[in-house]
């Protein structure tokens, strides 16, 4: 299942009010290993048993530049970069042989974002709670085509071939970006909820999907699977962050993400990979004048593949156990 969300972690820091006329920098990044397969919510086990898993490999780093204009009112730019790759089972390394693996990477520049936030509540008036509404854009700045040359399905000849949208670094589509943050001190606990939404209206793109790729034959029964969709994606959060001594935090938070069988805008068509993955999320902070590290290692429980739109034909897809989210950040300008 493919998300693409590596932003900062909202939570990360006990105080999330930033000042008027302040910049900040941020480089996060997401790192994961995803090799177990679910249909439905359940586990594929034969897959594992029959060494034709598929290795999924994300790494996705978000470099944002934040301008705070007012004590309410802030902008962010995102730009992401991709470097992730797809790997099946070599066909000329069939069972009882050892396993080995044909790799197809995906890199570059990622879809760039740009999503303005405001307080809904004054900061002077509401230091302990308040509400954030945010809304923005996704540019279709990465590439949705990308290619890598591997060895194919049928007679393992190596050729120039599209990968997999797993790692594609981008969609193809223009995306409408909504999202809403909250928080609420009381002494040293702080808790938070965040929940951003992607909503593409785009319905395919012209890239060939795992189909064509691995070279399965499109018939009548499977001819709208040939191309890849654009889907709408969802993230949310739900905990608290506990400071510490020293500029140290901790936090715990309850999380989902997924990608949604059939988009808020326009139709659902192509191959997409919907689902569900829900996580327990530890995570440490340390913060020292302007500079901010974190780090988060959500931890995965329940992983839900649902069926393929229209369809209801059920898939599959693999899910990570865990995930890798590191942050640093950094304030300059006026304090």
């Amino acid at each position: 299942m493919l998300i693409r969300n590596a932003a900062p972690v909202f939570g990360a820091v006990s105080n999330p009010y930033q000042q008027p006329g302040e910049w900040h920098v941020s480089i996060s990044a997401r790192n994961l290993v995803s090799n177990d397969h679910y249909s439905g919510t359940e586990e594929q086990v034969h897959r594992q048993t029959l060494a034709n898993f598929v290795t999924n490999r994300q790494n996705l780093v978000d470099i944002g530049v934040t301008r705070v204009f007012t004590n309410r009112f802030s902008a962010t730019l995102g730009v992401p970069f991709v470097n992730s790759s797809w790997a099946n089972r070599d066909p000329l390394s069939p069972l009882p042989a050892p396993r080995r693996e044909v790799e197809q990477n995906g890199r570059g520049l990622g879809d760039i974002s740009v999503t303005g936030r405001y307080w809904l509540f004054n900061p002077d008036t509401h230091r302990n709670w308040n509400v954030a509404a945010g809304g923005g854009l996704k540019l279709p700045t990465g590439n949705d085509g990308a290619q890598d040359r591997f060895a194919g399905r049928n007679d393992g000849t190596s050729a120039l071939r599209y990968v997999d949208q797993s790692v594609q670094p981008g969609d193809g589509g223009w995306g409408v970006m909504m999202d809403a943050q909250a928080f609420w001190i009381i002494d040293r606990l702080m808790l938070f909820g965040s929940g951003s939404y992607l909503a593409n209206p785009r319905d395919t793109n012209d890239t060939p999907s795992i189909l064509q790729i691995l070279e399965i034959p499109i018939t009548p029964e499977n001819q709208d699977l040939a191309f890849n969709s654009v889907p709408d994606q969802y993230l949310a959060r739900l905990g608290g962050t506990m400071a510490l001594w020293k500029g140290f935090s901790a936090s715990l938070a309850w999380r989902v993400e997924g990608l949604k069988r059939y988009d808020l805008f326009g139709d659902s068509h192509g191959w997409r990979r919907p689902g569900t993955a829900m996580f327990i999320e530890p995570g440490v902070s340390y913060s020292k004048g302007r500079h901010t590290f974190s780090l988060n290692v959500p931890i995965g429980y329940y992983y839900n593949r649902r069926p393929n739109p229209y369809t209801g034909v059920a898939g599959d897809a693999t899910f990570p156990r865990h995930i890798f989210l590191t942050s640093y950040s950094m304030g300059f300008g006026k304090s």
